[in-house]
């Protein structure tokens, strides 16, 4: 069964008021009727059954919360942020569509000397969240995802990788409690994510508890990262890791590394 996004001023008191393209798909193209049930979600892990009452002369539709539908979301022992370097349009929409599919919890763009596709004017990089984010709510709700994953705003790679990792007072850096930040890089001379990160995505599953852990994950753009950039990540406390004897692309990359960090932490 589709599902159909529930923003939160759309709530109130277990009844609900669709209204604009969420609305027009229901009953235009879907022709729902008063009377049918459907599902709805509210992009922050819930999920719902209800029913349609009213359906008005301007096309928004009233109804009924019947019962709370229980997803996995909330039992997810991972949470991916994916530091992706900023793509070209069609392979970034590729990696937003198909990451949220597999899971990934946020999206930050990433720009780096490498980057081929720069976003200077503040109107551009709004039009493009705008744009991010309808890729992504097509996503979840073709998967049936009941959490929305967060687009952010583009940020440099030096700032990112600072941010992922903590440095005390007296200089030493390194992973942070609860979270493990990964770059993936073709330059390890064809060594594989077995050799590479298998052993500390397992450490880091056996070490959460009960806790849910991030995952930090960096995949440069599509000329990939600089030395420099991987010595960076390094000397502050990220895992570098290959990922195979094959230069993959930027955006085969990212989703062959989050679906194996998915499938080590038994998500996939």
């Amino acid at each position: 069964m589709p599902q159909f996004f529930l923003p939160p001023n759309a709530l109130k008191d277990k009844t609900f008021r669709l209204t604009g393209p969420e609305a027009f798909h229901i009953t235009k193209v879907l022709r729902y009727q008063p009377g049918q049930s459907l599902v709805l979600f509210d992009g922050k892990g819930g999920r719902f059954e209800a029913v349609i009452k009213v359906i008005e002369k301007d096309g928004s539709i009233s109804g009924a919360l019947t019962r709370t539908l229980h997803g996995t979301e909330d039992r997810k022992p991972v949470e991916i942020a994916l530091y992706q370097g900023l793509l070209k349009s069609s392979h970034w929409d590729w990696v937003l569509e198909k990451g949220t599919e597999l899971g990934v919890s946020s999206f930050v763009p990433v720009t780096t000397p490498r980057t081929v596709v720069v976003l200077r004017e503040a109107e551009k990089v709004k039009a493009k969240g705008e744009r991010w984010n309808r890729v992504v709510m097509a996503a979840a709700k073709q998967c049936g995802r009941a959490d929305l994953p967060a687009v952010r705003e583009p940020v440099q790679f030096r700032d990112a990788i600072k941010a992922c990792l903590r440095r005390s007072e007296e200089g030493d850096a390194g992973q942070s409690a609860g979270s493990l930040t990964l770059l993936a890089w073709e330059g390890l001379n064809g060594a594989t994510a077995c050799e590479t990160i298998r052993l500390s995505l397992r450490e880091a599953d056996q070490s959460r508890g009960r806790e849910k852990i991030t995952v930090n994950l960096f995949i440069g753009p599509e000329g990939g990262f600089t030395e420099e950039e991987v010595e960076l990540a390094e000397s502050l406390g990220a895992v570098i890791f290959g990922l195979g004897p094959r230069t993959l692309r930027a955006e085969t990359a990212a989703l062959a590394a989050v679906s194996l960090i998915q499938y080590e932490f038994g998500s996939l």
